[in-house]
């Protein structure tokens, strides 16, 4: 983003630690972001982000939704196995279509397509993509590569704006 404006909560201020001790705890549960995004050709779009440690009825639970003017899509691990999408023509219906997604790894498992994907599949299935990428460079065939230095920085660039936007409460334009 070129710059955002973040809302953070410490719902939990206090803590048990390993011995049962209650203690301060400083770690921020739950973000807001509001950020603009500039694509290459210039347009800005809003883009919000929010990640919530304290969210009461979910454990774990990402979500994704994309709104477009003409394309729409909502995908959430909560029902890992469903895709949402609209397609919209000006004029026409906003309907929603939910797609039932089978399972293929992007590299052959023990775990076959009719059983469920779970998180011992997708560690293994990061580590295939991490090894392809170091021993294939550019060329391996992935759909998308690894994280790069180059991404974590940027991240933690973000994370630093964050940071720095709630504590002045204002937004941050980003270096």
């Amino acid at each position: 983003p070129r710059n955002l404006r973040a809302i953070l909560s410490n719902v939990m201020r206090e803590r048990k630690n390993a011995e049962g001790d209650t203690v301060p705890c400083k770690t921020w549960d739950n973000a807001t972001l509001l950020c603009e995004v500039e694509e290459k050709s210039g347009h800005i779009f809003p883009l919000t982000a929010k990640t919530q440690r304290i969210a009461p009825g979910e454990t774990n639970t990402w979500y994704i939704r994309v709104l477009g003017t003409r394309f729409c899509a909502r995908f959430t691990t909560k029902r890992p196995k469903t895709l949402e999408t609209l397609t919209y023509e000006p004029g026409g219906k906003a309907v929603w279509e939910v797609e039932d997604l089978g399972y293929k790894s992007v590299y052959s498992a023990i775990t076959g397509a009719i059983f469920e994907f779970g998180f011992c599949d997708a560690i293994l299935q990061m580590a295939a993509a991490f090894c392809d990428q170091v021993a294939h460079g550019p060329q391996a065939d992935l759909p998308f590569g690894c994280a790069t230095t180059e991404e974590t920085r940027l991240t933690h660039e973000i994370f630093t704006a964050a940071l720095e936007s709630h504590r002045e409460r204002r937004t941050v334009e980003i270096r």
